[in-house]
């Protein structure tokens, strides 16, 4: 384990000393953050945080509310979360809690858009093996007797995207007969899709830190999001599925596009040869627990470390405020996530741990077949 002396460790210090202050040993069960503000109050500050004229005090007390309203979406996620992942046991099933960076980034080109309806605050992941498990597994969970209200949905693996981004999202209302207290529009995205369509997404993420761009938004070099957009393509028809909008659908024209622009920005070589070093910490009661955990990751790709540190179940409303804290202190980024083990964890966010070895290797397997290398 590497020893770190850092902003973020100096934070979760600072925040679980007062933990210790104020939460009783005896204390196991999750302590969940609660909505403090009302629907014009959220909305306002989606308001404030899209308008460039803002005063530092207005922003201020903006984040405060945002990242109340962000954080209360805890305990839904969490509920939802658990139901997916006991029915889909053979599953990768993840959760998160939307970054900072992009809840601003997403207000800001979009300033019409209503805070309080953000779809995506809270959001959780399946990730199967094939096209035939995606779809039993959204089949298994809408006619399952979940009380939450299905909102939206959206098939994107059989209507993809512009950027090749493929995945099936469904955004339902929480609601509780039991406990009234998150019954208030807090909307959670479930993604379902396949490991190959995972590996894609994660590829673009991590090239996007890379280049500094938000390709994940089809922000950046045309050219560069373009070769995703093709790569996309060949991942569909290897599912036998639709390609990717204005794409061949042949297999041997997308492959000849692909080289044209792999030779001249070296894509494919640039992600082999991203790494960084893993800073993991634990505290004493982690080492008697190695599940259910939730994790801050905290990749600084200027340095190449990725910081990770995990929090309890009870520990989760700290945690909820580190990773404010974390964010507003610094430029590294940042993300709160629950994962069953370790492994699932590597598994389900790999752009973290730079590790898309996975996406390399099929890529260049599929050009080498394809191409009759």
């Amino acid at each position: 384990m590497m020893q770190t002396n850092n902003i973020y460790d100096i934070i979760i210090k600072n925040f679980m000393s007062k933990r210790d202050n104020i939460m009783s040993d005896k204390q196991t069960k999750e302590k969940w953050e609660t909505p403090k503000y009302s629907k014009s109050e959220i909305n306002k500050t989606g308001s404030i945080i899209a308008d460039e004229t803002s005063t530092m005090e207005e922003r201020n007390q903006a984040l405060v509310i945002l990242n109340n309203w962000r954080a209360s979406h805890a305990y839904p996620l969490q509920v939802i979360t658990s139901n997916l992942h006991s029915k889909n046991p053979n599953a990768i099933v993840v959760q998160r809690l939307k970054r900072l960076d992009s809840i601003t980034g997403k207000i800001k080109r979009f300033p019409d858009m209503n805070l309080y309806r953000m779809q995506d605050l809270g959001g959780c992941r399946v990730i199967v093996d094939t096209i035939d498990e995606v779809y039993a597994a959204i089949d298994q969970y809408k006619n399952s007797r979940i009380r939450h209200i299905l909102k939206k949905e959206y098939d994107y693996i059989k209507n993809p995207k512009l950027s090749g981004y493929r995945s099936y999202h469904m955004v339902y209302q929480f609601h509780s007969d039991k406990n009234d207290t998150f019954n208030k529009n807090m909307l959670i995205e479930i993604q379902f899709r396949t490991k190959l369509q995972h590996i894609w997404a994660t590829a673009v993420e991590m090239m996007g830190i890379y280049t500094k761009s938000n390709l994940k938004s089809s922000q950046g070099n045309a050219d560069i999001l373009r070769f995703f957009t093709l790569v996309s393509s060949i991942f569909a028809i290897q599912e036998n599925m639709p390609v990717s909008p204005n794409t061949s659908d042949w297999m041997d024209e997308l492959i000849k596009e692909i080289k044209l622009l792999d030779d001249k920005y070296n894509i494919i070589y640039t992600l082999s040869s991203l790494n960084v070093a893993i800073d993991y910490a634990t505290t004493s009661k982690d080492k008697h627990n190695k599940k259910n955990l939730y994790y801050m990751l905290i990749l600084d790709y200027e340095k190449k470390i990725v910081h990770i540190r995990s929090f309890m179940p009870n520990d989760i409303e700290i945690a909820t405020r580190i990773y404010s804290e974390i964010e507003n202190k610094s430029d590294s980024n940042v993300v709160l996530v629950s994962a069953t083990s370790f492994e699932t964890l590597k598994a389900a966010y790999p752009n973290y741990f730079v590790d898309i070895s996975k996406f390399v290797d099929t890529l260049r397997n599929m050009i080498q077949k394809l191409s009759h290398i």
